[in-house]
């Protein structure tokens, strides 16, 4: 079956064939050709000429501007539209403004059915722009704006429109700014926008509009996808430009700056997506910016900028949203300059200070302001709550970096700079609280390098570091040290590892440092104008446990320093020169002008440093105060302190070695408190130099100490509070080798080897100064003892005037040669040569001491002597005579300052050429007035070596004899007095010598008359003198005894005799008693002695004893020995019968119970006592019941009878046995004072001779 379509196709084709045949038709076509026709001549050549004179003529009208257009053509057909030549002159015809080579505009016949413009290609080539500007806010097209620039009506329906293929090719821009007289050129630009509508079909569509262009030869791209017209406005936009020269934009920034961009190349490749959300518009940046060749001054054209690169990658941000993510911050070889001025303030706070750029000149018309923007969207309001800063920073890198500092702060201004400053920076983020870590390292351009590593948490607010600085140069510092100290860091570095952690959410800041370490190395320090170092310190180092900030507490393990050397000088005016480093060196500096926010006191720190060691450590002080420079060496020093606080009221335990000047050492442990001050120390000196702290008090001497060791072991305490001083030294010390010197003539005066105190105990407080030593050893001693031609003795001068110049010690003022000492201390004295003072010819001015403002108690257990030395020489006898004392030995018991006794004295010497010596008895020499009591022995002294004393006071040289004597000396209130026994032998004079000062008396005659048949002479001589005498002279004082022994031999044979006894006849004619008493003391005996010797060298001779009694003095006496005799009974009934043996004789009754035994005997005692009112005995004091004793007391003449028979029986029986009884007769005693003339007691024995 065929188709329905087929069999009515040829039916159609005959029905279109015969219409198409129709006349109608052909008219319609015909005229349709005609118009065509028509309508294409018109369009191709009338049309253009029309439309390029209108154009002129509109252009030049509507722009107030010259315009021409080469040619115009149009395909009417087509409807394309084309114009070549088009030119736009500047107003008044002078210059070019715009020139385009060609436009193309192609419209579509669609426009006709879809009733809006469609244009399916815009193109634009060659297009060519002058822009000039003449101020800021005027250029050449200012004109135009104000004239175009008042809005139109909004239309109440939007326009639909769509332009397809819009295209600007090699378009160019000419900019002339006059203003900055700069030229500027955009070239090689094009543009293309694939199309733009508003049709409703077309608004959902990306547009993607690329240009290309280049600014003064650098490129910049951007590319974009937008839909302009869409609700949601999405746009996408990448901007890239290479090198584009950043100081030639700077001067177009509105706001002016107060830097200058001098140098940089920016180039960028960015994404910028833009859509609305509703009405919340949305902005979205993310690539890379750079910065090459960047360089920023100030606007003094002062650097402060600059970097090789700078490289910004950007994840995304976000500003609407305050969302800032980075991917990569890269800054490579930054450079900071930093300027602080002399208030403090840095160049670039003056910078952030600087005001922001004025507004837009007024001159701008107010209807600009008014203009809506370019892309007509609304920006809707801020809103009101923004959102916190979302900041994240994947990575952060800088190197090669410096960083300079140019400091006018200090006096002296100071350059500083950072360099190789490397840092790193990742993961930092203000949301999260993952913390971020960072690296840093950097080097000091005079010498250190800085590392730190750690991680930080902003939103945590936690922090931690590790610091590690390595070889800091100090010297570099010296310009901050000013206003702290006068100090000169001439080298040294610092060195340190730091840990720390900061948590700065607690309140107050929680930051700490632990174990963590500083140290210095090659340390020099030295005084304002000094050019060698006073302090150096090799190396040291502080290892630190914790530093807590928030407790205020700082706990050090330890501090240790090794090779620390000091040099420290006294200058003259007394300062240390190493006290100036702790004065600022410079004035204050002004205060800074930046406002700071006064703080609260806070609490104070605590520190506590476990252990501080000194190793190796070496001090030198100088005294230049002094007479002559005090000169100490102290090296090597070892020094351990433990437990070091802010406590100062803990002790400190402190360890020491030392050694003092090469050749001493010192060992010192114990602890020292600082407040109140406090030492507690075991001392251990050997051989320490006491010599070289000679000048601080040789200037009070006229001896020089040329040599002096100090040896000390024992324990030294001080104690200071309450403005009282409290010192003690408990053990041993010896000041051994000691040399000195004649200051004026440098010959040898005194020494010793050893000066040695055992278990010495001396303290020192408020009431004085007490020494007390068991024993002290004075071995291999020597010195020189001279008396003058004016008989002055050397010793008196050994302390200096209070003016004057210094005195000699060895020589007198004749400037004689010294006799030298024995050999050995001559030659030791010798070996001191090289550093004796200056030589007579230079006096030497000495000051004397001034007196001590405290008392000084002293006490000795016991002196003795070894091995010593003395030359005496005696100028002022003529002619001179000289002896010397050798082998001195022996010892002195007990004495001191406050000794109520005397000590024991036995001491041992030769007399050199002679026969020994020897000393014997008891000495109290340091109390106000010294005392003494002596027997000196002295055998075989040949006489013929005081031929000088004989001739000048006998008047005959000796010629023949030998001497020994047995001499009593006894000192008391400066007076000497002696009882000599001395024994010639063969004593022989020779010719007269006539001098004034030799007596008259017949010399050998006497000597004939105290000679036995054996040629001896055996006698007691008493001598005395004053030691204040200046002519005092112990030979002198001799023969003066002998010249009136010889005088008294002539006039007085029987007392001459007397006197050979030891004591004068009236001093031996009786013995003394108390009142009441008849007891001997001590000094009766003695004279009993003598007595005894006496009688027994005179074997005829029989002594008669005669007791005597005084009654108004013997019969108080006899009262009150009665009651003392009814106390010490008392006493007895309360020791006897306690299971031990008392000798009653011994009893003594204490001051304390003297009332209570007194009391008792008083209630003993039959006699009537008074009574109270009621009948009770009375209680009486002490005196009354002494007295009512004293009045019952049982004395009579019988009484006073009896006393004075005892008192001879006790003589008698003092001298049984030592003499014989036959010759001893008691005689009737004398109840009565009657013929008593001399001044001796009345209560007394006396003696009679047959």
């Amino acid at each position: 079956m065929a188709s329905p379509n087929k069999e009515t196709a040829p039916s159609k084709l005959t029905a279109l064939r015969d219409a198409a045949r129709a006349p109608r038709t052909r008219r319609i076509g015909v005229g349709v050709l005609i118009f065509l026709v028509l309508f294409g001549l018109l369009g191709f050549f009338a049309a253009p000429p029309l439309i390029r004179h209108i154009a002129e003529q509109q252009l030049s009208k509507q722009l107030d501007r010259p315009a021409t257009i080469r040619r115009i053509a149009l395909n009417p057909y087509t409807l394309n539209l084309e114009a070549d030549g088009i030119h736009l002159g500047e107003r008044g015809g002078q210059g070019d403004f715009i020139d385009i080579g060609k436009l193309v505009v192609r419209p579509s016949w669609t426009s006709l059915f879809r009733g809006a413009p469609i244009v399916n290609e815009v193109r634009v080539d060659s297009p060519r722009f002058r822009i000039v500007r003449y101020d800021a806010q005027r250029f050449n097209f200012t004109d135009l704006i104000e004239k175009f620039s008042t809005p139109s009506k909004p239309e109440s329906k939007p326009t639909h429109f769509s332009v397809s293929n819009i295209q600007v090719n090699d378009g160019r821009i000419d900019f002339d700014d006059r203003l900055l007289d700069e030229k500027h050129v955009v070239d090689n630009w094009t543009l293309g926008i694939p199309y733009i509508a508003t049709l409703p079909s077309k608004t959902d569509i990306f547009v993607e509009p690329k240009l290309r262009l280049r600014f003064d030869g650098s490129p910049i791209a951007i590319d974009g996808r937008a839909k302009p017209f869409a609700h949601s406005r999405e746009s996408e936009i990448e901007l890239k430009f290479d090198k584009l020269d950043v100081p030639q934009l700077m001067a177009y920034v509105p706001a002016k700056l107060p830097v200058k961009v001098a140098s940089g190349l920016l180039s960028s490749n960015l994404k910028l997506n833009f859509v609305m959300s509703g009405e919340t518009p949305a902005l979205r940046v993310s690539g890379t910016v750079d910065l090459n060749d960047a360089k920023v001054t100030s606007a003094a054209s002062e650097p402060l900028f600059a970097a090789r690169g700078v490289h910004v990658a950007a994840a995304s941000l976000e500003p609407l949203r305050n969302a800032l993510h980075i991917d990569e911050i890269r800054v490579d070889q930054p450079v900071v300059d930093l300027a602080r001025d002399r208030q403090g303030v840095l160049n670039v706070e003056k910078l952030a200070a600087h005001p922001a750029a004025a507004a837009k000149a007024a001159s701008a018309p107010k209807a600009a302001s008014g203009a809506p923007a370019a892309s007509g969207v609304a920006v809707p309001e801020a809103a009101a709550d923004t959102p916190p800063l979302d900041l994240t920073i994947r990575h952060v890198a800088i190197d090669g970096g410096t960083i300079n500092l140019d400091d006018r702060v200090p006096t002296t201004p100071t350059a500083l700079s950072l360099t190789r400053l490397a840092a790193t920076l990742d993961g930092f983020t203000l949301q999260g609280k993952t913390p971020a870590k960072y690296t840093l390292s950097t080097s000091l351009s005079r010498g250190g390098d800085v590392k730190a590593e750690g991680a930080f948490s902003l939103a945590a607010k936690q922090a931690d570091a590790k610091v590690a600085v390595d070889a800091l140069a100090l010297p570099a510092l010296q310009p901050y040290l000013g206003e702290a100290t006068r100090a000169r860091v001439l080298d040294g570095t610092l060195g340190a590892t730091v840990n720390a952690k900061a948590d700065w959410a607690k309140t107050p800041l929680d930051a700490q440092v632990a174990d963590s370490e500083v140290s210095l190395k090659s340390l020099k320090i030295a005084t304002p104008n000094a050019k060698a170092p006073a302090i150096v310190l090799p190396d040291a180092r502080a290892k630190i446990a914790k530093i807590d900030v928030a407790a205020r507490n700082a706990q050090i393990a330890s501090v240790d320093a090794s090779g620390l050397a000091l040099d420290v000088t006294r200058l003259k005016d007394g300062k240390i020169d190493l006290a100036a480093l702790a004065s600022p060196a410079q004035a204050a500096v002004p205060a800074r002008t930046v406002a700071r926010k006064a703080q609260a006191a806070a609490p104070s720190w605590h520190y506590q440093i476990d252990a501080l060691n000194l190793k190796d450590a070496a001090a030198n002080y100088t005294d230049l105060s002094t007479p002559r420079p005090v000169k100490l060496a102290i090296k090597p020093l070892q020094l351990s302190v433990q437990k070091i606080s802010d406590d100062l009221s803990k002790p400190l335990p402190v360890t020491l070695q030392a050694t003092l000047n090469r050749k001493g050492t010192l060992n010192v442990s114990g602890d020292v408190t600082a407040q109140p001050l406090k030492l507690g120390l075991k001392i251990n000196g050997n051989r320490l130099d006491a010599a070289a702290f000679e000048p601080y008090f040789g200037s009070v001497l006229n001896a020089t100490v040329a040599s002096a060791l100090l040896n000390a072991q024992g324990n030294l305490t001080f104690a200071q509070a309450n403005d009282a001083t409290r010192a003690s030294y408990r053990g041993d010390a010896a000041l051994v080798d000691v040399r000195m010197l004649d200051k004026v003539t440098s010959d040898p005066f005194a020494g010793w080897r050893s000066l040695a105190l055992s278990n010495l105990k001396a303290t020192y407080d408020e009431k004085g100064t007490d020494v007390d030593a068991a024993r002290v050893t004075f071995a291999n001693f020597y010195g020189r003892v001279l008396l003058d031609a004016q008989g002055r003795l050397n010793l008196k001068d050994l302390v200096a005037k209070e003016s004057g110049p210094a005195q000699s010690l060895t020589r007198d003022a004749s400037k004689g040669e010294p006799v030298p000492l024995s050999p050995q201390a001559a030659s030791a004295a010798a070996a001191q040569q090289a550093s004796a003072p200056a030589p007579a010819s230079a006096p030497v001015v000495v000051k004397a001491a001034p007196p001590p403002q405290n008392p000084v108690r002293m006490h000795f257990g016991q002196l003795v002597l070894q091995n010593g030395r003395v030359t005496y020489t005696d100028n002022f006898i003529k002619p001179n005579y000289t002896a010397n004392l050798v082998a001195i030995k022996g010892t002195v018991g007990a004495f001191g300052t406050d000794s109520t006794t005397s000590a024991p004295v036995d001491v041992n010497a030769n007399l050199a050429g002679n026969g020994p010596i020897s000393i014997k008895g008891t000495v109290n020499p340091l109390i106000d007035k010294p005392a003494l009591d002596l027997t000196a022995t002295a055998h075989d002294i040949e006489l013929t070596n005081l031929t000088p004393y004989s001739a000048k006071y006998a008047g005959y040289p000796i010629t023949k004899g030998k001497l020994n004597v047995d001499l009593h000396y006894q000192l008391a209130n400066d007076q000497l007095s002696a009882n000599n026994h001395i024994f010639i032998d063969q004593l022989t004079f020779g010719d007269r010598v006539e001098n004034d000062t030799a007596t008259r008396l017949p010399v050998k005659l006497a000597i004939s008359l105290l000679k036995n048949s054996r040629g001896e002479i055996d006698v007691n001589l008493p001598v005395s003198g004053s030691l204040s005498n200046p002519e005092f002279s112990v030979g002198g004082l001799i023969w003066r005894a002998v010249l009136n022994l010889i005088a008294k031999a002539v006039t007085s044979p029987f007392t001459l005799l007397a006197h050979a006894f030891g004591s004068g006849g009236e001093e031996l004619g009786y013995v003394e008693f108390a009142p009441g008493s008849y007891d001997l003391s001590d000094a009766q005996q003695k004279k009993l002695d003598t007595v005894v010797k006496m009688l027994n060298e005179k074997s005829s001779i029989r002594l008669d004893l005669i007791g005597r009694v005084d009654p108004d003095k013997d019969t108080p006496g006899l009262r009150d020995a009665y009651v003392e005799r009814l106390v010490r009974q008392q006493k007895l009934k309360d020791v006897v019968g306690q299971g031990e043996s008392i000798d009653p004789r011994t009893v003594k009754i204490e001051p304390s119970e003297y009332h209570t035994y007194l009391t008792r005997a008083y209630k003993a005692a039959d006699f009537k006592k008074p009574r109270n009112v009621i009948g009770l005995q009375k209680t009486l004091p002490d005196a009354d019941m002494k007295q009512a004793l004293a009045e019952h007391a049982p004395v009579d003449e019988g009484g006073l009878r009896t006393l004075a028979q005892n008192r001879a029986q006790a003589v008698r029986q003092y001298l049984e046995g030592k003499i014989d009884a036959s010759r001893m007769f008691i005689v009737a005693p004398k109840l009565d004072a009657k013929g008593i003339e001399d001044k001796g007691a009345t209560t007394r024995v006396d003696f009679g001779l047959k």
